[in-house]
């Protein structure tokens, strides 16, 4: 076919997701401009029964975008963005979350929900879930979407929504690419103002934190809640030493956008019991959206922002851990339910080994249960749930020593009642697999001989054969 590149450049290139923690080189890559290339190649894999695995900017972290000598379907190609239509508008899978910002923000709108990292797609975040600092009010970005094109393994191309083809849309969404190619959605927007006034709080005991966090929830005071942690040793001698840390300091980042007048603090954080007001800012809200990486890094104390066309920003204005594929980037994610989260913490602190946990950024944010409605994407019963994750960034060097606090975490994650987030770093097998999904795995396999019958899509994903 003319659409695939077998070139051995281009071929090695493919052979690395953002993770490099896993290698698979491909056969083939495929990088189609249209959704009826799409369907021709998906066609010609199922006809020939040739691996095919879907790929948007590659920013999975254990090879869920890698092919192992299949094709590669490269889906940057498709980058149309279509015109604002009630409060909604229809998007290629293939374009950029930074793009669609720029270009509904013209217009005064927002996508509900958005990734910390907005060069990553659309459709490769609707593949997983998408979840957001406002997924405690919006729920994840596949929460946002009211109608999928979807390619099926079988190549038929299918307009699918809540009323229409509803089994595809329920395992499109957060299904890995293991039913079908999404081409393109139609997203939920909302209107935006123009200013964000962030607020960054500080605390020392978790229990304070959660009751906070709880509170704060509840009464939907803001918009924006971004929470981040550091592991800390009381003697500074044992973090050369290299023996466990301590316990945790919590950072809050809590934000909320306002037009002519600025918001009341006394409202917004009365009844608080952090431990300190680090810091309390204004930005434009499309600056503030834009720049959520670099505000993430900020968080971690010691972090020296990079200036403006240092190496630092690879040219785009966002810190160089987003856009260097040199290093390692295996995450361990997941939704934890409310009430673990304390001990689970608590536990981090006293396990975490010190190389390890100085090079980490740990993540941690509260959602409401009731906002997620993708049936595949998998988190504990519950009002409220926490979102937990390490963040690691290492040269290859390192991943002897990372990997297996990983695969620790992993476990925790699940023996806490939690469930793991499925674009990081995973060590699963198919009983693992079955466990995630439990319930619902039978019906997953009857999605896989509907759509996908030749078992063509993403084999080295989601064990989904017989």
């Amino acid at each position: 076919m003319r659409t695939l590149d077998q070139r051995e450049e281009t071929l090695e290139a493919a052979s690395r997701d953002f993770g490099r923690t896993v290698r698979k080189r491909p056969l083939a890559v495929a990088r189609p401009n249209s959704v009826g290339e799409v369907v021709e190649i998906v066609r010609h894999a199922n006809r020939e029964r040739i691996p095919l695995t879907v790929r948007g900017a590659g920013h999975s972290q254990s090879g869920q975008s890698l092919s192992d000598g299949g094709i590669l379907l490269d889906t940057q190609g498709l980058n149309q963005i279509g015109e604002i239509e009630d409060d909604q508008i229809r998007v290629q899978s293939g374009v950029p979350w930074r793009d669609l910002v720029h270009a509904v923000y013209a217009h005064g709108y927002l996508p509900p929900a958005l990734t910390t990292h907005l060069s990553v797609t659309v459709g490769g975040t609707l593949s997983v879930a998408g979840l957001s600092t406002t997924s405690h009010s919006c729920g994840s970005q596949a929460d946002n979407v009211t109608e999928l094109e979807v390619v099926t393994g079988d190549g038929r191309r299918l307009r699918c929504s809540a009323d229409g083809n509803p089994a595809l849309f329920d395992c499109a969404r957060c299904g890995l690419g293991q039913f079908g190619a999404i081409t393109e959605a139609r997203v939920r927007l909302r209107k935006a103002l123009p200013n964000v006034r962030t607020y960054g709080l500080v605390y020392e005991d978790v229990c304070v934190l959660m009751q906070d966090l709880e509170l704060i929830v509840r009464d939907d005071r803001f918009q924006y809640i971004d929470g981040w942690c550091t592991p800390v040793a009381r003697d500074p001698w044992r973090i050369l030493s290299g023996e466990l840390f301590a316990h945790h300091v919590f950072f809050v980042y809590l934000s909320v956008e306002w037009d002519e007048t600025p918001p009341d603090e006394e409202e917004l954080l009365g009844g608080l019991h952090h431990s300190v007001l680090a810091n309390r800012s204004d930005s434009p809200t499309l600056e503030f959206v834009t720049h959520k990486e670099l505000r993430s890094l900020q968080s971690r104390p010691g972090f020296d922002a990079p200036k403006p066309g240092s190496n630092g920003e690879a040219g785009s204005g966002r810190p160089k851990w987003f856009d260097d594929w040199s290093q390692t980037h295996p995450c361990t994610e997941g939704v934890l339910p409310w009430d673990a989260f304390p001990r689970f913490i608590t536990d981090v602190a006293s396990e975490l080994p010190g190389p390890v946990a100085r090079t980490a950024r740990i993540m941690l944010g509260p959602f409401r249960g009731e906002r997620f409605r993708a049936p595949l994407f998998m988190h504990p019963q519950g009002e409220l749930l926490m979102g937990y994750g390490i963040l690691i960034e290492a040269p290859p060097s390192e991943m002897e020593e990372v990997l297996p606090v990983l695969a620790r975490e992993s476990r925790r994650i699940i023996e806490a009642g939690g469930k793991r987030y499925l674009s990081g770093w995973l060590d699963f097998d198919r009983r693992d697999w079955q466990t995630h999904y439990g319930d619902l795995w039978p019906r997953m396999l009857e999605w896989k001989r509907e759509f996908d019958p030749r078992r063509i899509l993403n084999p080295g994903g989601i064990p989904l054969s017989p």
